[in-house]
């Protein structure tokens, strides 16, 4: 990296989470200008204005949350590795799931944070990858997924959303998805976790790491 002030690229659709993840990366010593986007198309725009909005030159480092509106944050690592080629990128979640911070690793990222880390361990992160260094400060995986459950990265988006209760047609229309391609993520949840209803999904889900916290569920809100 150039001796000039890092300039970081926040991506996270929820603007109140963006600016309380500003207050604590402007008092790193490295970081000069922060840009903000709230999805990926959003942020790749960024990338066709001279210079990136929020000055400062090429961006030298994206904090990438997973669920985003139209392309979550895996799938939109090869959109931003184009539009901004030497920047690493680090994923900031609330999710800290073992399959999501494998898939993270996979799909060539520099760092996976919890949303719920510390000014002091987000500021530490910060430093050691503009060093070049890979972060992935998550608390330790408690072992591997048993054999035969491998979600993708479109069914752990189905499931988080699941886990906070939304129904098929808010999944749809959060993830961009057709109501019928929900119910068939749902399907192949429950064929997964070996369950038939939505609270023993989350329920086998919060045992097995793949969401964090289990929330007061209400009733089927919508069958698979």
């Amino acid at each position: 990296m150039s001796s000039r002030p890092a300039h970081l690229l926040l991506i996270d659709d929820h603007a109140l989470f963006r600016t309380g993840l500003r207050l604590i990366v402007q008092e790193h010593p490295e970081v000069g200008a922060i840009s903000e986007a709230g999805s990926i198309a959003e942020a790749c725009a960024l990338a066709q204005r001279a210079p990136v909005s929020g000055g400062g030159g090429a961006v030298d480092l994206v904090l990438l949350d997973i669920m985003l509106p139209g392309m979550n944050g895996f799938d939109g690592m090869p959109s931003l590795r184009k539009a901004f080629p030497q920047a690493r990128i680090v994923f900031v979640s609330a999710s800290v799931a073992p399959d999501g911070v494998r898939e993270a690793r996979a799909r060539g990222a520099d760092g996976f944070l919890s949303k719920s880390a510390s000014g002091n361990d987000i500021l530490q992160a910060i430093g050691a990858v503009l060093a070049g260094q890979p972060c992935f400060a998550v608390p330790a995986s408690s072992g591997p997924l048993p054999d035969g459950v491998a979600l993708t990265p479109r069914q752990h988006d189905v499931l988080r959303l699941l886990s906070a209760g939304k129904p098929n047609k808010v999944i749809a229309r959060q993830l961009d998805l057709s109501e019928s391609t929900v119910r068939g993520h749902v399907t192949a949840i429950f064929a997964q976790l070996g369950v038939d209803n939505r609270s023993a999904a989350l329920l086998r889900a919060q045992h097995l790491g793949l969401v964090d916290v289990l929330p007061a569920y209400a009733g089927p809100a919508s069958a698979a």
